[in-house]
């Protein structure tokens, strides 16, 4: 598994395989519903809590197969991996 580029969504879930994306916050437009229908992101809902530094402690990808979502991608591990929120 391979991260393209910072805070970009991993490809495959580590879990089943199957694709990745984004998870969006916040209430939905028509373009983000028709996005979610197509498989394009997740809609994570309108609530989000944040940390005391302002970073959304809520995960970040979710997997379309498998409903699978996950918040951090740690590259210093020598096997990639992948932390469930």
């Amino acid at each position: 598994m391979k991260k393209n580029k910072k805070n970009a969504a991993p490809r495959t879930c580590p879990e089943c395989g199957g694709k990745m994306v984004k998870i969006v916050y916040g209430e939905p437009n028509a373009e983000l519903m028709e996005a979610a229908e197509r498989g394009e992101i997740i809609l994570g809902g309108c609530c989000v809590v944040v940390d005391e530094d302002g970073d959304i402690v809520a995960p970040k990808w979710g997997c379309v197969n498998c409903d699978n979502r996950f918040k951090l991608w740690h590259s210093k591990l020598k096997t990639k991996r992948y932390l469930t929120a």
